[in-house]
């Protein structure tokens, strides 16, 4: 297993990848990935396996307790972003169960490290909060406002974070 950082060129794996593991209310475009990318690649990485991206993750420096829009397609690193976003892990069918996902999280800990960030936080969606409840997160109490941007992520949405020393 190789990981690598995340470029533009990715995009079309993580397409497929996305198709794969979400279903079809989650999606986001291929221009949503771009922007994202673009604002920050510095916590992104592909796992690839037999010369094949199997998978990825997707995270930019935020500001804790707020969101990123599902499928924008206009990001900017706050100035004040004082935690890592996990927006999106996904591991292709073919590569699941052989640790993808942990070595994905692993580089995005390092790199957040690294840069001085103390506090992670992502969304959990479609029932994978006990799999992050595993990594270390844990759920937070949002309040009415971040309640109502959440039901865009699905219905079993959660805010979860996770801090270290």
């Amino acid at each position: 297993m190789k990981i690598r950082k995340i470029s533009q060129a990715d995009l079309m794996d993580i397409s497929r990848i996305q198709r794969e593991c979400y279903s079809e209310d989650l999606l986001e475009s291929i221009d949503s990935y771009s922007a994202k990318l673009s604002a920050n690649s510095d916590f992104s990485f592909i796992a690839i396996q037999n010369e094949m991206v199997v998978g990825y993750v997707v995270a930019l420096p935020w500001v804790y307790g707020e969101l990123l829009d599902l499928d924008g397609v206009d990001y900017s690193v706050p100035v004040d972003a004082d935690s890592l976003c996990i927006h999106d892990i996904a591991v292709s069918r073919e590569a699941r169960n052989g640790g993808t996902a942990k070595y994905l999280l692993n580089s995005v800990l390092e790199s957040a490290k690294s840069r001085g960030y103390k506090r992670l936080f992502l969304v959990a969606i479609q029932g994978a909060s006990s799999y992050w409840k595993r990594q270390g997160f844990e759920a937070v109490q949002v309040n009415e406002e971040l309640k109502g941007r959440l039901s865009a992520y699905g219905e079993d949405a959660e805010y979860m974070t996770r801090t270290y020393e």
